[in-house]
């Protein structure tokens, strides 16, 4: 996945935009072709961004909402519909559908990457915020034929994943013009996502640094103190303070809530930004008024192998096709119905979107109301020597459950210990282990562990038979946190207890085997 994006950054890079705007002035009675141009918008503090405007076939006199589409990290605009972002991102895609569906789309490189000026300022509410608004502020004055609810008010929806859903959330927040959003395997909080009790996914931030060193990113804040001091693994407090300033979690806390309907899509195997982030989005925006739906797919943000396993999907790891009870749900076809039954009008069209829906593999999934109620198991007293547990010796896994018939787990797991307090940095995952002896991470989830009484894990999801046994692994090393362990030499014992999901009945018919 990184060799792919990266030669194709590097082919891509320097793509800014010329201003290609056509001449709209005869064409209020005219048929409308199917055709794109760039387009150069300034932002609201007079950036230069580039963009590419994707205009639909129109017959004379039709009209037709837009669409604002953005990449994530290391990203850039969909500059063609044959192009990469347009054929390998699932974003890219279903902007391309999108405008082939009829929808006037503009898709635009955020301040920083791909053609456009400016500095990566991290989701900055008075600059990346402010700059999406431009561009809806630049359709409304120079796009003929839009779907409008008043002046300079366009029926306008938003997509895009990652850094391109955490930007949809605060607009939307900021903006009542937004209608409908579809943010894609983002954050609800970038400082917990990135480092769970400042223990920073270094992993991770190697592959998101490369990503930006690849597209032309010039360091910016990576190079100011706190950054730098934060690369030994802990992130500092001015750095958590400033990425949770820029995330929903402190726009929720002060009552101000996205305004648009949206169709949240998160990945169980995201190991960057899991389940929980988009719980806590739905949390959030279910407090208002508008339709909020959340579909938790199995693809996301993967590491390369051999930190986890590769799909064999293309970047981003997304599949098309979410199984739910046994009904397929093509997840283009869902977004297209978000935009045609919330801006077109065409109510119902939605409907086939479960409110809430949960794959457990690529091959089935579960519709919930809510998530299971989690059941309570005493963890059995424990001894851990960290400094070689799960990197010179095995993991512990501690089994606590058998399954007795097939079954579903989906849901938040959570750790209490009874002895927190002193105990040095230990990982835990919920893991399977199958009557032939092989075991599983379950959505290859690890949590750091650190002095905390009670820490909730990564959300999992999993499909499990008769005679399947589930534990809890504990290890004082994990690849995804390379600098977080103790190295503690003396052992230490854990007591408590875990908590996870009740297990649901999968129909044996359903239930593969």
């Amino acid at each position: 996945m990184r060799l792919a994006l990266l030669l194709a950054a590097l082919l891509l890079s320097g793509c800014a935009a010329r201003d290609q705007l056509p001449d709209f002035s005869a064409t209020a009675q005219q048929d409308l072709p199917a055709t794109y141009f760039d387009a150069v918008i300034y932002g609201r503090d007079g950036t230069r961004l580039s963009a590419t405007v994707f205009q639909p076939a129109l017959k004379a006199g039709e009209q037709a909402p837009v669409i604002v589409h953005t990449h994530g990290w290391g990203g850039w605009r969909v500059t063609r519909p044959n192009g990469f972002y347009g054929t390998q991102m699932m974003s890219g895609r279903a902007a391309v559908k999108a405008w082939q569906a009829g929808y006037w789309v503009i898709s635009y490189d955020q301040r920083g990457w791909g053609g456009s000026e400016g500095a990566i300022e991290m989701m900055d509410p008075e600059y990346e915020v402010q700059d999406a608004l431009a561009v809806i502020d630049w359709a409304a004055a120079n796009l003929p034929r839009l779907s409008m609810d008043a002046a300079n008010d366009p029926k306008v929806g938003m997509l895009g994943e990652s850094y391109g859903g955490a930007v949809q959330l605060l607009a939307s927040a900021t903006d009542p013009r937004i209608d409908a959003i579809v943010p894609i395997a983002t954050w609800y909080d970038l400082s917990e996502a990135l480092a769970p009790d400042s223990h920073l996914k270094v992993g991770w931030t190697s592959v998101l640094l490369s990503l930006g060193l690849s597209t032309g990113y010039d360091l910016g804040k990576f190079v100011q103190a706190p950054y730098l001091k934060s690369a030994d693994g802990r992130m500092r407090e001015p750095v958590r303070d400033e990425l949770k300033a820029h995330s929903l979690t402190s726009y929720c806390a002060r009552g101000q809530r996205p305004q648009a309907d949206a169709l949240l899509i998160q990945g169980m195997r995201d190991t960057l930004f899991p389940l929980n982030q988009g719980l806590a989005i739905r949390d959030c925006l279910q407090q208002g008024t508008r339709d909020v739906r959340l579909l938790g797919m199995q693809g996301g943000h993967i590491l390369p192998p051999p930190m986890q396993r590769w799909s064999g999907l293309p970047p981003f790891n997304n599949e098309a096709v979410l199984n739910c009870d046994g009904r397929a749900i093509n997840l283009y076809q869902s977004i297209i119905s978000w935009y045609e039954d919330k801006l077109r009008g065409r109510t119902g069209v939605a409907a086939s979107i479960p409110n809430f829906c949960v794959s457990l593999d690529l091959d089935q999934g579960v519709a919930l109301q809510q998530l299971p109620a989690n059941q309570r198991i005493e963890l059995p007293a424990t001894v851990i020597r960290p400094l070689s547990s799960g990197l010179l010796q095995p993991a512990r896994f501690i089994p606590l459950q058998q399954v007795q018939t097939s079954s579903a787990l989906v849901g938040v797991p959570r750790v209490h210990l009874e002895n927190a307090e002193g105990m040095p940095t230990l990982f835990a995952a919920l893991v399977v282990r199958h009557a032939d002896g092989s075991s599983a991470v379950l959505s290859e989830q690890v949590t750091p562990l650190n002095g905390q009484a009670s820490t909730e894990l990564a959300a999992v999801s999993a499909q499990l038979q008769a005679g399947d046994t589930l534990g809890l692994r504990i290890s004082g090393f994990s690849g995804q946190y390379l600098f977080n362990g103790s190295w503690q030499l003396s052992s230490s014992t854990l007591q408590g207890s875990v908590e996870w999901p009740q297990l649901l009945p999968l129909q044996p018919q359903l239930a593969r085997h």
